[in-house]
């Protein structure tokens, strides 16, 4: 569960933000104040999301790609046979 959450996190915290609306239409008579705590708590939850996407991307960035060693082979074979 925790693996679904941690891939999904964005997908998860967007269907509680739509259940809000929701809850106002089907339950009339919750208070202001419930709906506020509410939303406040997802909006906490979309900033960790966001941080934790932005931390994955910045991860991915540093990784070196497969392509770049066949780039470099590339410009040696290159280099080899303009030397011929």
């Amino acid at each position: 569960m925790n693996s679904f959450i941690s891939t999904h996190i964005v997908r998860v915290v967007a269907a509680l933000a739509a259940l809000i609306p929701l809850l106002t239409a089907w339950y009339p008579a919750i208070p202001w104040e419930a709906l506020v705590a509410a939303a406040a708590a997802l909006l906490g939850a979309g900033e960790l999301a966001q941080r934790h996407e932005d931390n994955k991307t910045v991860s991915a960035l540093h990784e070196t790609s497969p392509l770049d060693s066949a780039a470099w082979l590339q410009a040696e074979l290159t280099k080899v046979e303009q030397a011929r």
